[in-house]
């Protein structure tokens, strides 16, 4: 016998993977979405994202086998004006977001379907439909300022130059700092498809944009026709206690409930995780707390360290630059190797970036 139905809005990577969840655990699923079609927000979709992680301890955990979709990373470079360092890329991977057939949102997706999950587009969430939904609600409205609003959860608003189309090279990424920007430039490319955004958390200027655009051409030789302005991308990172399960008697899910990494604002792993979690909240609701709880127990230290110590330093970019040119790139990139390996523990596999999720969370028990 079917459990009851379960209303979800948002059909992306974290909705979809709840709803699988709870459609393998029985109960019928509904999904909300305010486009017109599956895809996600058209202001930033098709994109392509890098992202550290373990694919087959986090395909375990959430039951899905979601490696087609991604592909390893072979090089990332990070730049300080022009000079550059490289972190190893060991478990590093480009993952392609939105409608076209080799994304992740693709594969999620016709999974879904094989599911019997039902969707429904063109319906957005409004005061009255929130106030209409029955409990065990999910909400996993992504980036959208209006939902925040609407849910009354802080959030800090975003500005950035998006460029993205088809491009002639795969797996490659950059991240680059300047001090025309309070975050960085940032480009990945898989399945011969780029997304590249320049965002920072005040408005950037066009001719911060020709500086993006000069570095890039300067340092990898790509030069992108079309570039468009964003305005209104808001992340859940207002305060340290962001992250919740449940809000105002719904259960959040995604971005939106702030499981995603305070540092470099990565939101893939923390998304697709949390997808799961939100699930277990209908059938499980204590597990999933603790769960929850065990992901963002480091939340509020990274931070603080991003808000109140990296922000000051953050603006020093020729102070980076410098001290990598002293040390020298090469002897930089040995060094840190080393620190990022050591912080795997046992030192046989290094974790690229440890603040996606808490380490001990890096390594998902299996069976979870």
């Amino acid at each position: 016998m079917q459990k009851k139905e379960v209303t979800l809005f948002g059909a992306g990577m974290s909705g979809m993977i709840a709803a699988i969840d709870l459609a393998r655990h029985g109960y019928k699923v509904v999904i909300h979405d305010r486009e017109k079609e599956f895809g996600g927000d058209p202001r930033y979709n098709p994109s392509v994202h890098t992202t550290p992680m373990d694919l087959e301890l986090t395909s375990d955990y959430i039951g899905i086998d979601i490696a087609p979709a991604f592909n390893p990373v072979l090089r990332c470079p990070i730049y300080f004006h022009d000079t550059s360092i490289h972190l190893p890329v060991d478990k590093v991977y480009a993952v392609e977001r939105g409608n076209r057939k080799t994304s992740l949102d693709t594969l999620l997706l016709n999974i879904a379907l094989q599911e019997g999950i039902e969707f429904e587009f063109n319906s957005e969430l409004s005061i009255e439909k929130i106030k209409q939904l029955p409990k065990d609600s999910i909400i996993a409205c992504g980036l959208r300022e209006d939902a925040y609003q609407l849910l009354d959860i802080p959030y800090i608003p975003c500005y950035g130059w998006c460029s993205l189309g088809e491009i002639g090279f795969s797996n490659f990424a950059w991240i680059w700092f300047d001090e025309c920007i309070t975050e960085y430039g940032y480009m990945t490319a898989t399945n011969n498809y780029y997304f590249n955004l320049l965002f920072s958390l005040t408005p950037v200027s066009p001719q911060a944009l020709e500086r993006y655009k000069s570095f890039i051409r300067r340092n990898e030789g790509v030069e992108h026709e079309s570039w468009r302005y964003l305005v209104g991308g808001v992340v859940p990172m207002a305060t340290g206690d962001n992250p919740r399960l449940h809000h105002k008697g719904l259960i959040l899910c995604g971005t939106i409930s702030g499981f995603m990494d305070p540092f470099a604002w990565f939101g893939i792993l923390g998304g697709m995780l949390s997808g799961k979690i939100a699930a277990m909240a209908v059938y499980d609701p204590q597990t999933a707390q603790q769960e929850f709880d065990r992901f963002n127990k480091h939340f509020k230290v990274y931070h603080f360290i991003k808000s109140r110590i990296w922000t000051k330093i953050r603006p020093q970019v020729n102070m980076f630059e410098k001290s990598v040119n002293l040390i020298g790139p090469s002897r930089f990139d040995s060094i840190m190797m080393k620190i990022v390996t050591k912080f795997n523990g046992d030192g046989t596999k290094p974790i690229p970036y440890p603040y996606v999720v808490p380490k001990t969370n890096c390594a998902i028990p299996k069976g979870s």
